[in-house]
């Protein structure tokens, strides 16, 4: 099997800012916990959540689209090119998005929180890791984001018993963020001549409506995990919810590092998949041995020894807190199949994003949204709480096997 060494590279480098900005937010949330009661804790999390949505609108799927573009340009000026239309497509949004956050406050109750996440849209109107990752040159971003996040995490630790904390922890996130992409103004977007690429106003709206398809999907991945989040309430006991949010949390840890594998192996992959189909199957088959390898090995520790793993993830088994330990030891064995189902996935995906499938790309979140809608009407309905833990298998089976079936039709159509 041939390895790509620039690709294992390019992995490890997103890997480690993947895990560093998940061991970030596990460790301010207990600062918080101890320091703030909980309805202020709440407010952070909405407001971290909603700053998570506005950036995937102000992105506007220009992450995937972009990247692709740049690792199949041939020369700078082709890259140019596509530098300016990915700051073109996010402008828009980004007018959008401030205006959302700056009326927020008038509006609702704590908005004010909501205002604080205007840092976090300005740093991803100028975002750089499409290119950075298309070009090999994500190491360098990685050890600035870690430089910041622990001088971060220690300004909130010395700060924690000040009445501004939420504000402190929401503003420095959206602070560090815009200053990490800061760094490369100057080296990607405020290159010479740049400003001769930027597209007219009718290939602005033809990129805006090519790319809408892309944000749409993420808009209801995103929303397809948080609104079963909003739901279950209704049908669970406190001590399951609190369970099941820990278990997200690790999907979302997991599905994490599935997405820096994603993004490191995509450069690769577009080449590869330019010169053939024989050379990408090739490249295909070997990714998912790998990726199965690891899954088995991970879903394997989940499924036969949950109890250990759990006492390792929360440093200790806490005999004040059984009930919770032991509910959620059961939900870890339920979800033991679910690392799998992501990893697979992720190529398929990949290979959607190749072919340029947008319009199926999307419908298969608008799909994916729907089966989740359907979900939470059977637990309102009356289907058996108990079965709540399985809805991550659920979610995840649907999108590998409608990615799949996106997929089959794609090559049947080319043959």
């Amino acid at each position: 099997m041939k390895l790509h060494f620039p690709t294992i590279n390019q992995f490890v480098s997103l890997l480690i800012f993947s895990i560093t900005n998940a061991v970030f937010q596990l460790m301010v949330i207990p600062i918080l916990v101890h320091h703030i009661n909980a309805e202020k804790l709440g407010v952070y999390f909405l407001a971290l959540s909603f700053g998570s949505l506005i950036a995937i609108f102000v992105n506007y799927g220009t992450m995937q689209t972009s990247m692709v573009e740049i690792k199949k340009a041939i020369t700078i000026e082709d890259k140019k090119r596509v530098i300016a239309n990915t700051m073109a497509m996010r402008f828009i949004p980004l007018l959008i998005a401030i205006v959302i956050v700056s009326t927020l406050p008038i509006f609702i109750k704590n908005g004010v929180y909501y205002f604080m996440i205007l840092p976090m849209i300005l740093a991803e109107f100028i975002n750089p890791q499409f290119y950075l990752i298309a070009t090999y040159n994500i190491n360098k971003y990685t050890f600035i984001n870690l430089f910041f996040r622990l001088i971060l995490l220690l300004l909130i630790y010395i700060m924690r018993d000040s009445a501004y904390i939420i504000q402190i922890s929401l503003l420095g996130t959206g602070i560090v963020m815009l200053l990490l992409n800061a760094f490369y103004l100057k080296s990607i977007f405020f290159q010479e001549g740049l400003s001769e690429y930027y597209p007219s106003t009718d290939k602005l709206l033809e990129l805006l409506k090519t790319n809408s398809l892309v944000l749409g999907n993420g808009l209801t991945v995103h929303l397809q995990q948080s609104l079963f989040l909003f739901a279950i309430p209704s049908f669970v006991t406190p001590l399951y919810l609190s369970a099941y949010g820990f278990v997200d949390k690790l999907i979302s840890s997991f599905r994490m590092l599935v997405n820096a594998y994603g993004s490191a192996v995509m450069p690769h992959a577009a080449g590869t998949h330019q010169l053939g189909f024989k050379e990408w199957k090739r490249l295909k088959k070997q990714q998912n041995i790998l990726l199965s390898i690891f899954c088995l090995f991970s879903g394997s520790i989940m499924f036969f020894f949950p109890e250990q793993l759990l006492t390792i993830l929360l440093m200790g088994k806490h005999d004040n807190n059984l009930a919770f330990f032991m509910q959620v030891q059961q939900l870890i064995q339920y979800i033991s199949i679910v690392p799998m189902l992501i990893a697979l996935n992720v190529l398929n995906v990949t290979e959607i994003f190749l072919e340029k499938k947008y319009t199926s790309y999307f419908g298969a979140g608008v799909f994916i949204l729907f089966i989740s809608i359907l979900s939470i009407d059977a637990f309102q309905l009356g289907v058996d709480a108990k079965y709540v833990g399985f809805y991550p298998m659920l979610i995840e089976a649907v999108a590998l096997a409608t990615s799949f079936f996106i997929v089959q039709r794609i090559r049947f159509a080319k043959n």
